[in-house]
């Protein structure tokens, strides 16, 4: 059984680079969003269905270090993912490329956020 949605929380003072940044760094996966409530301060991207949420808070402490893994389909997309998301207000946390001590065909990369969540993209595709 896989992750059916999951829900970050976003400061306020970063809402609007946070959402740029994922809107920019989740189009390689087709993700855009789906589904918005609270006057676009609470979205849900996703590609067939909403399963990552974003929520916007007052300016108080988030739940820094949240770290997730999305699915890719292909090497391309992790590549693109990373190169996208540094040029959209992330911070590179870990280029892609394989990580053989997680498993033989990982290929992922890692982005922080600007509101300083690890997110990892990943495939098992081969080459």
């Amino acid at each position: 059984m896989g992750i059916n949605h999951f829900c970050i929380r976003v400061n306020s003072s970063k809402w609007e680079e946070t959402k740029k940044f994922y809107t920019a760094a989740l189009a390689p996966l087709n993700y855009k969003v789906l589904m918005s409530f609270q006057n676009d301060m609470v979205l849900g991207f996703g590609d067939e269905h909403p399963d990552f949420w974003m929520t916007c808070i007052s300016n108080g402490p988030t739940d820094d270090g949240i770290h997730f893994a999305l699915d890719a389909k292909s090497r391309t997309a992790v590549q693109e993912f990373h190169a996208v998301g540094c040029k959209n207000g992330g911070t590179c946390n870990g280029p892609a490329g394989p990580r053989p001590m997680y498993g033989e065909k990982y290929y992922a990369a890692f982005v922080h956020d600007p509101s300083g969540n690890n997110v990892e993209v990943v495939t098992f595709a081969p080459e």
